[in-house]
């Protein structure tokens, strides 16, 4: 059997790529200064000037320069400290299940394959995929994203095939925005779903695990550094 898993907000509550800034801007609060670019940048997100991607890109410069040791060893941290025990017990039983039955069991995320790896190693899932973000001896700003692009929608089921999944039999998300790899699963069950993702999937299991945190105020102490 081969078992597909979102991440953020599917094995745990809320965006970890929020969770990450705050992390950063709390232990290193000078680089509050990134709100300077990333406002405006929001601004023209908000008029559709810009896309996804490159708010993705501008949204990461919190870790502008920072040392690339430094910052894979805070993903570390981040993973072990916040991550894993914030991850929803019945996901986490699901997945432990899979794993026992010998299933192939697969990580794929839009968050940046920078703290995504260590989660997914972490886990212990056969194959962990997320955005890969470019990542040099310094965090550059605006850093790259290698092509398809960002790990999301359409561009889930490219990097499937790269690794040979074309079909699977069940898929775990929480988001409208993962319909393109639950067309290829036999079976979808929705963490915490939206109506509209219900409605789109009515066939699916619905889970609803405790743990889960208020979309708005969560978001803005995260871009606060709260």
């Amino acid at each position: 059997m081969i078992a597909l898993f979102d991440m953020d907000g599917t094995l745990f509550s809320g965006d970890s790529q929020l969770r990450f800034a705050r992390r950063i801007l709390r232990r290193y609060g000078w680089r509050r200064l990134y709100l300077l670019l990333l406002i405006p940048c929001g601004i023209l997100r908000g008029l559709r000037i810009i896309n996804t991607p490159l708010m993705k890109r501008a949204f990461l410069s919190y870790a502008w320069r920072m040392p690339k040791e430094t910052l894979l060893r805070e993903c570390r941290a981040f993973v072990e400290e916040e991550l894993i025990p914030d991850t929803f017990s019945p996901v986490l039983e699901r997945l432990r299940a899979h794993q026992q039955a010998g299933d192939t069991t697969i990580l794929c995320s839009a968050s940046p394959h920078w703290w995504v790896q260590f989660y997914g190693k972490a886990l212990g899932f056969t194959h962990t995929i997320g955005t890969p973000v470019a990542l040099e001896e310094s965090v550059p700003l605006f850093p790259s994203i290698a092509a398809p692009g960002n790990n999301k929608g359409a561009n889930k089921l490219l990097r499937l095939a790269d690794i040979g999944i074309t079909r699977a039999d069940i898929g775990y998300t929480d988001s409208r925005a993962d319909l393109p790899m639950l067309s290829i699963c036999r079976k979808a069950v929705l963490i915490h779903p939206s109506a509209a993702l219900v409605s789109q999937v009515p066939d699916g299991e619905v889970m609803t695990p405790p743990g889960a945190v208020p979309k708005i105020p969560f978001t803005l102490s995260c871009l606060l550094g709260l």
